[in-house]
């Protein structure tokens, strides 16, 4: 092998290496990039009516990817793909409206910040709250009470009525 066929494979692995170090560095910053809320809320139309009620409500100093991302690489990974998929509904036209997620409950990370909420039974029972691991085991989740917060104006201040209660706990919730 002559020193010219080894400068020219030096020469592109340097270059092969540096692209990998430039699509890493392009990769981290749309990724920092997509993480900010302003990008939900300015970049696609459609979202501006999460992003105003969000802008709004208890949780506006929450990023919307600490909810809406589940922790971790993984979680990233996944945000990011699905990210893709709506970026070529949006840049197709192909956005339903009004959107809708199939399953809001697998898309919200409560617990992160609010696992407190999750109580002793007895503590939770004298108290009357009903945060207790017994809903949870349950099938229940955030969302089966405190649908809407956020993302609804309605639902921003209020807490949930005694009416949701009702859906389960009629005769119990009778006696009260």
């Amino acid at each position: 092998m002559s020193l010219l066929d080894k400068k020219f494979k030096l020469k592109h692995i340097a270059l092969a290496g540096f692209a990998c170090i430039a699509l890493l560095g392009v990769t981290v910053a749309m990724i920092e990039a997509t993480n900010q809320s302003s990008f939900c809320g300015t970049t696609c139309h459609e979202m501006d009516p999460m992003y105003q009620t969000w802008l709004h409500s208890g949780h506006k100093n929450v990023g919307c990817a600490e909810c809406h991302e589940k922790p971790g690489i993984e979680g990233t990974i996944a945000s990011k793909w699905q990210g893709t998929q709506e970026l070529f509904l949006h840049v197709t036209g192909q956005v339903p409206d009004p959107i809708k997620m199939e399953n809001p409950q697998d898309k919200v990370n409560c617990y992160t910040c609010h696992q407190g909420n999750i109580m002793n039974e007895e503590i939770a029972a004298k108290d009357k709250n009903p945060h207790t691991a017994k809903h949870f085991a349950n099938g229940m989740n955030c969302l089966t009470c405190h649908s809407g917060v956020v993302h609804k104006d309605g639902a921003n201040v209020d807490l949930p009525s005694r009416d949701r209660c009702y859906t389960c706990h009629l005769d119990a919730m009778g006696k009260l």
